[in-house]
């Protein structure tokens, strides 16, 4: 049996799906399974996956578009490993990457899971993302899914027993929602090292993201109240990001109000944090030093 197993969802990532399987059949690590489900790709993907001949991928397909939760469940379902991380088509490993995290998480047997700095590649430069872990993992997690991508999280399967599966009727969010239940039983940590490249600049639906978000608040009621009140909070955040996104500056002011009204010193301390990482960022900006 694989130490670790590999879930490389993807939907219609003829241009990207190769690079990404290529960083994980080029990590110094050797001991995994590669799985890659296709969630209904109606592009060239399908050939791009079957040119890569290497005994450890894995290549399972939807006969239909179901969604990312659905797509990395069907990986989870299929794992063999003891360890499972996330790979997302568009993104790429560094070559040490699954070798220092399963050396981390062996070193932190209390830990559930880590994540890893990493590079955000945009289309003209990119930033590195160096997100500090704060003593709450829990109350963190509530904030948004913004510690890390699910590109750097290497956590372990056993954990899927008291955690479950992603909720595949969330079209977007998926990742934060799992990431909360997570944190009730289990704590991350972060691995101070760039081991991964991200790619941004995705400007997403607003109505997509709306609907999601509706559906988020109904599935958060049997929590604390003031932890309905900070995922609330960070929900109307998403809200105006988005609207902000698509130009719609009306939607975006409201938003914005409504996530202060929620919890008004907590907005102000997350809005200033953001604020910080981003003019940081910005510093940064095409200037960065990958470590390897």
């Amino acid at each position: 049996m694989p130490t670790v197993s590999i879930i490389l969802p993807t939907y219609n990532r003829a241009g990207f799906v190769q690079a990404a399987i290529q960083s994980a059949l080029a990590q110094t690590y050797t001991d995994y399974e590669l799985i890659v489900v296709d969630d209904g790709s109606t592009d060239e993907t399908v050939n791009q996956v079957r040119a890569i001949v290497d005994s450890r991928l894995i290549y399972v397909a939807h006969n239909q578009n179901k969604g990312a939760a659905a797509a990395r469940n069907t990986g989870m379902r299929m794992a063999q490993g003891d360890y499972i991380a996330f790979l997302d088509s568009d993104d790429t490993w560094h070559p040490q990457k699954l070798e220092q995290q399963v050396e981390f998480l062996e070193n932190n047997s209390g830990l559930g899971g880590c994540v890893t700095s990493y590079r955000l590649v945009f289309d003209d430069h990119s930033v590195i993302r160096e997100i500090a872990m704060e003593p709450s993992f829990y109350q963190q997690s509530l904030k948004g899914c913004n510690l890390s991508p699910g590109s750097t999280l290497l956590f372990k399967k056993e954990c899927l027993e008291k955690v479950g599966y992603q909720n595949e009727s969330l079209k977007r969010f998926e990742d934060w929602e799992w990431q909360i239940r997570f944190a009730r039983f289990y704590e991350w940590q972060r691995v101070p090292v760039v081991l991964a490249d991200i790619r941004a600049g995705h400007t997403v639906n607003f109505e997509t993201v709306k609907q999601a978000l509706s559906y988020f608040q109904t599935i958060i009621t049997t929590l604390p109240n003031n932890d309905q009140k900070t995922i609330k909070m960070a929900i109307f955040y998403e809200l105006f990001y988005a609207s902000w996104k698509n130009r719609l500056w009306g939607c975006a002011c409201g938003y914005l109000a409504k996530s202060f009204l929620q919890m008004p010193h907590g907005c102000v301390g997350f809005m200033v944090s953001l604020l910080r990482r981003k003019v940081k960022e910005r510093s940064k900006a095409g200037r960065v030093c990958v470590e390897k």
